[in-house]
């Protein structure tokens, strides 16, 4: 993990703060102003590492699939069991507050209405016209108004200074007698003690200045923190039939409930009742508070209530397990496939494509990685099968320099005559072939021919072809002997489907005459002042059959004239609308031409192809060769 270069400064300045720090040893003075900047950047710089270490971390969990999948689950997986547990305390708890507060208050009215002159500290208040006629507490003189008597709050409650009285009894209409019970009598609070089964305790409270809220302090009193609370624990009261607290989780006196209430009026203090309340804090255990809930139910019910909770519970965590192990295996099984598929693509990075993943889920995930297997060897098949048609496409470039280098230049100058050729290939190998050799006898031989076909096979029997041809031409054969020998040796090496046009042009400069021996190949044309002749000798092809016959004839020419040839190619070349050039397009392009060089004728027709096909591509090799005598 690379650490950028601001959390460097940062730790070199957390260190160097540090090490002030322990120099100033705690006293600002020894050091001054600059152990206080210490302390400052010290803290600064250690809670700015602090969050930046705890989002590395973070980032570092959930950058690899597999800490992701593991945080997440136990987000979700293991976080929620305390949490949960946690809640249904909080909710227990709550209901056990709220149970042990309404039994205090029911306890309470029941002090109440049962309080007699008997009572300990109960004190008699003879009620008149709304007015206090007879009273034995100082703090509560005669005719002093007494409106609370009448009220009908159960429990009601008097505040004298920090003592509470229970109110029994009232005086409806301001007419009556009530009794005062002090609620914080050791008496009154055993009594009450022994009939809930609580520890008890009563304290008054006041509302919080900076709030609506009242607050009753409640602590055990002898904190330093908190020496005097509203109501101190110590002082609770017992009740008599309980045993002592135990030291289990369960006996020990845990639970606690506050019964509270305003008093309804407050006696020594200038606060209204509103601001005052009474608090009455009781304190069981948890095996009691069960009990006592259960106290009322038939024998051996709280028996079934636990056996079917414990039932359920046990059912849930069973349940729950069970999830939890299928979600951890379906981590595993996903990070497992993932993490095989991760080195599998690092690996296929680096040029290896023989890695596989090899999973055998049976899952989604188990799918995607055989389709990753797939994928692998689809690549691999493809780079071998690019690089076996590179190094094909590499060869048939060899050989079509070969056959390139096969052909003479595409223009000479022979003895009695100047030679202009033109070759387009439509393949990288093409069937067309062209050459000019001398014959024993002092002529010029000048051919022009069409393999069928196009590719390799074609440019083998082309560089065949002219091997043979020039072989046959040097040892004083000519014509249609030439030919004979030709067909025979093509016939023996292809099948019925491969053939080949020829055309032997033998010229003789001296005597101005010509020798044309024709093998299917299209009749060339003489083009001179006089107009544009055919020279047509039909036969058939090399290599159709054994036994074919091939005419030679010759031909007077003059200075000055030109013999066109052309392939199938030139002729054959259709337009968008499908239709073929045609010899007679040919034909009126060469009278077009009588008086015009060879260069020209060339162009010329290679102008009117180019029109009449739109500037398609050719679909069959095109050769054109041009003799012109001296």
């Amino acid at each position: 993990m690379t650490v950028r270069k601001s959390t460097k400064k940062w730790l070199v300045a957390f260190a160097v703060a540090c090490i002030l720090i322990m120099i100033d040893g705690g006293d600002a003075d020894r050091l001054g102003v600059l152990g206080v900047l210490a302390w400052i950047v010290a803290w600064t710089a250690g809670t700015l590492l602090l969050f930046r270490g705890a989002r590395a971390a973070f980032r570092a969990i959930v950058r690899r699939l597999t800490l992701r999948l593991a945080f997440s689950y136990f987000l979700i997986g293991i976080v929620p069991i305390p949490l949960l547990a946690m809640l249904l305390l909080s909710v227990a708890y709550l209901l056990s507050f709220q149970f042990v507060g309404t039994r205090i208050r029911r306890e309470l009215q029941a002090i109440g209405e049962e309080a007699t002159d008997r009572t300990p500290g109960a004190s008699a208040i003879e009620v008149r016209d709304g007015r206090v006629a007879r009273s034995s507490l100082a703090w509560l003189p005669e005719d002093a108004p007494a409106p609370w008597a009448a009220r009908e709050d159960d429990p009601k409650f008097l505040l004298d200074e920090e003592r509470i009285w229970l109110v029994a009894g009232r005086a409806p209409e301001g007419q009556g007698r009530v009794l005062l019970v002090p609620l914080q009598n050791r008496e009154v609070l055993q009594e009450l003690a022994d009939q809930t089964g609580y520890s008890v305790v009563a304290g008054p409270g006041r509302q919080n200045s900076r709030s609506r809220a009242h607050t009753v302090r409640v602590g055990a009193g002898k904190k330093k923190s908190d020496p005097n609370p509203d109501v101190s624990l110590d002082a609770m009261v017992r009740p008599r039939t309980r045993p002592k607290p135990g030291q289990g989780l369960l006996e020990r006196e845990g639970v606690v409930g506050v019964f509270l209430a305003h008093p309804i009026a407050v006696f020594g203090s200038s606060e209204p009742p509103s601001k005052r309340i009474v608090a009455v804090v009781g304190r069981t255990s948890p095996l009691l508070l069960y009990k006592e809930i259960f106290s009322n139910w038939v024998p051996g019910a709280s028996r079934i209530v636990l056996t079917v909770m414990g039932g359920l519970a046990a059912a849930l965590l069973c349940v729950y397990l069970v999830a939890l192990a299928l979600a951890f295996g379906l981590v595993a099984s996903i990070t497992r496939n993932v993490n095989r598929m991760s080195r599998a693509a690092a690996a296929i990075a680096r040029g290896d494509f023989s890695v596989r993943v090899n999973t055998k889920s049976r899952d989604q995930i188990g799918d995607l990685a055989r389709s990753f297997d797939q994928m692998a060897d689809s690549i691999q098949r493809l780079l071998l099968d690019t690089a076996r048609k590179e190094r094909l496409e590499g060869e048939i470039a060899v050989a079509r320099t070969i056959q390139q280098k096969l052909l003479p230049p595409a223009s000479a100058e022979l003895a009695g005559a100047r030679v202009l050729a033109h070759v387009q290939s439509v393949a990288e190998i093409g069937g067309d072939y062209y050459d000019y050799l001398p014959t024993p006898d002092g002529r010029t031989a000048i051919a022009i021919g069409d393999v069928s076909g196009h590719g390799l096979p074609t440019g083998l029997l082309v560089a065949m072809a002219k091997a043979a041809l020039a072989t046959l031409i040097e040892t004083g054969l000519a014509g249609s002997a030439i030919f004979t020998r030709l067909n025979d040796l093509i016939h023996r090496s292809t099948d019925s489907r491969n053939y080949m046009t020829l055309a032997l042009f033998v010229l003789d400069s001296a005597s101005k005459s010509a020798e044309l021996t024709n093998a299917g190949q299209l009749a060339p044309y003489r083009v001179s002042r006089a107009g544009v002749t055919s020279l047509s000798l039909p036969s058939f092809p090399l290599g159709i059959s054994e036994n074919s016959a091939f005419p030679t004839q010759a031909w007077p020419l003059a200075s000055g004239d030109k013999v066109v040839f052309v392939t199938d190619g030139l002729v054959e070349c259709t337009s968008p609308s499908g239709e073929p050039f045609g010899f007679e397009r040919l034909e009126a392009t060469l009278a077009r031409e009588l008086l015009s060089d060879a260069d020209a004728i060339r162009d010329a027709i290679l102008r009117e192809t180019e029109i009449h096909t739109g500037g398609a591509p050719p679909e069959d090799d095109r050769t054109m060769v041009i003799v012109t005598l001296a």
